[in-house]
């Protein structure tokens, strides 16, 4: 019995694992999927048992799995993978059961850190009728496959989300990268993000749904990974002001001085501006008597900071992913570099002494927000011998930074350049969410006299990406709108350019998401009337979705210029952003440019 048994063992084990000299190609296989990896080149194809659909890679000539280096069992594939200049360690993993997709981990054997190599291939879409859908630096976008030229910074991780997809509007694929990336921030279709190695890539086929099923999995995933997460709507208990992030709007104050300040706030409000953040950046001096006026006319009191400054303190743009890549010596930057620059990019360091100067502003002040401006963009390793840290324990520390700051009781925001998920725990908004960083950075001169641009007449080329309604998703918000709060950057408000102010607009209604204004008494005293319809317009709808769950997005018209977003409450936001009415029922017309809210099943 007991040579029987043994036999039956060797017998499984012997199935289990292929010869690199088997001419087949090695399988895994669940009730959903059936995967192959080809000896030959190493490329992957995926079979959905549910739709009938390949999916296949792009492949790079001169790969081929490494004789002998192949090895298979039931749930998993590893082998090496060599090709032109690369070594991979590949590793395969699909569970059993109805599960619909695969985990795979790709080792490059001596690199800690790199640019995103050749291999693994990318996967490409059944057809060229599909659409990339991509994450950039803030907001999703929905770009056509059959013009690959107008992609920027396509199958790679250098946007607020780590995952880019594939998808009809129906079926989709969404490839979720789980190991760090400090992500290239510049506009334009050059890419030298750089990753941290082995990587970890999660494929995930979706059947119904889209592009907002693809962000659904996401948020599943990044929930269940912080489970100590809360909705905005839970976080006002114990921080009161987060409350205003509801239906308020982010206003920077530019006047002459306090006074001049309280007394533009006061006004504001006595035209109907009932609720706002009035936020300093430092033109002048802050004091008591501005603060808690500003907080009597129910407003909430902030100012802009930034705890760990700007990487040019040491080093040329780049230095960072220079230092990770070995195209820059470490030692020769930190010879060169002033130790007190090091103090001040340096989390670790910065971080008891943010928050003892928080603790005496709140004390002296009652700031009741601060942000940081570019906390979660600007990532580097700290190369003094005094405080060493790498670029992970320096992400680490700025996450730190904001929520213990968070724990003063104050709201916390950043942003600037990209809204990365990693910073989600420790912020209640992200500045610069809106934009479309990758594809549009409008050169404004903010914040020295910025302000002077807004309602200004240019930005037509900015927005002819920005607030391109064909093209935009909220792959941001259906992910986490109830989360973390979004608005536009400061160098690009909703009243930066006169003709487009409108549709910025309707883009705040459409995703339920905060305006910015800077302002000063020139500017309220030119605009207030239009300021005013802004507000009550997207204050209307940010009332009822504000802290929402968004549940679903799409078009009404074949155009895409009349959108819509449904939210958990029941309520469906319509957005008209066509030259003509559109009749959504028997007895609504949404205008020209404009919009309704309806009720529909909540979800």
């Amino acid at each position: 019995m007991k040579v029987s048994l043994l036999l039956f063992a060797w017998l499984i084990a012997a199935c289990s694992t292929i010869s690199a000299n088997s001419s087949s190609a090695p399988r895994l296989e669940n009730e959903i999927l059936r995967l192959e990896l080809s000896i030959r080149d190493g490329a992957l194809s995926v079979f959905d048992k549910r739709t009938n659909l390949t999916w296949r890679q792009q492949v790079e000539p001169g790969f081929k799995v490494v004789p002998d280096s192949l090895q298979v069992t039931t749930n998993s594939i590893s082998c090496r993978v060599s090709g032109p200049g690369e070594i991979c360690d590949l590793t395969i993993e699909l569970k059993g059961g109805a599960a619909a997709g695969f985990d795979l981990t790709a080792a490059l054997p001596n690199e800690h850190y790199g640019t995103l190599p050749a291999y693994p291939f990318h996967f490409v879409a059944p057809d060229k009728s599909w659409f990339y859908v991509q994450n950039t630096s803030g907001e999703g976008m929905l770009m056509p496959l059959d013009r690959p030229g107008e992609i920027n910074k396509a199958y790679g991780w250098s946007g607020s989300q780590p995952w880019w997809g594939l998808t009809d509007l129906k079926h989709g694929l969404a490839v979720r990268l789980d190991t760090f990336r400090n992500p290239d921030t510049r506009s334009g279709p050059e890419e030298s993000t750089v990753y941290a190695f082995p990587l970890r890539l999660r494929y995930d086929f979706v059947t119904a749904g889209g592009y907002v099923a693809l962000a659904e999995l996401y948020r599943e995933y990044f929930l269940a990974a912080h489970p100590e997460m809360q909705p905005l709507r839970d976080r006002v208990a114990d921080r009161p002001p987060v409350g205003m992030l509801k239906d308020g709007v982010y206003v920077y104050l530019w006047g002459e001085n306090p006074a001049d300040d309280l007394r533009l706030v006061s006004e504001m409000k006595t035209a109907g501006i009932d609720r706002g953040f009035a936020v300093f950046y430092g033109k002048h001096p802050i004091d008591r008597a501005l603060f808690d006026g500003i907080k009597r006319l129910g407003w909430v009191a902030g100012s802009y900071h930034m705890p760990t400054g700007n990487l040019f303190r040491v080093g040329r743009r780049g230095w960072p992913n220079a230092i990770l890549t070995g195209r820059m010596p470490a030692e020769k930057l930190r010879r060169t570099s002033d130790a007190k620059g090091w103090e001040r990019i340096c989390a670790k360091f910065q971080l008891p002494r943010w928050l003892e100067k928080a603790k005496g502003m709140i004390a002296s002040y009652g700031t009741q927000l601060f942000y940081f401006d570019t906390l979660v963009v600007q990532l580097a390793p700290c190369l003094s011998p005094d405080h060493p840290s790498t670029i992970e324990e320096n992400q680490a520390a700025r996450l730190k930074l904001a929520q213990e700051t968070q724990e003063l009781g104050t709201v916390v925001g950043s942003g600037e350049g990209v809204a990365p998920t990693w910073a989600l725990p420790g912020l209640d908004f992200y500045e610069g969410a809106m934009s479309l960083r990758t594809y549009a950075d409008p050169n404004l001169k903010i914040p020295s006299g910025g302000c002077d641009t807004d309602l200004g007449d240019g930005y037509s080329s900015d927005a002819a990406f920005i607030l391109d309604e064909k093209r935009r998703v909220p792959l941001f918000q259906l992910a986490f709108h109830d989360y973390v709060a979004s608005t536009w950057v400061w160098r690009d408000t909703n009243f930066q350019s006169r003709p487009f102010a409108w549709k910025k607009d309707l883009f705040n209604i459409l995703y339920g998401t905060m305006p910015i204004w800077h302002m000063n008494r020139q500017l309220w005293e030119s605009h207030k009337a239009d300021y005013l319809a802004s507000y009550r317009a997207v204050a209307s709808v940010r009332s009822q979705v504000g802290f929402s769950r968004m549940t679903g997005h799409g078009w009404l018209t074949p155009d895409r210029s009349v959108q819509y977003t449904d939210w958990e409450g029941g309520q469906r936001v319509i957005v008209n952003f066509g030259p003509r009415p559109y009749q959504a029922t028997e007895r609504t017309t949404v205008a020209a440019k404009s919009f309704v809210v309806r009720a529909t099943a909540a979800r």
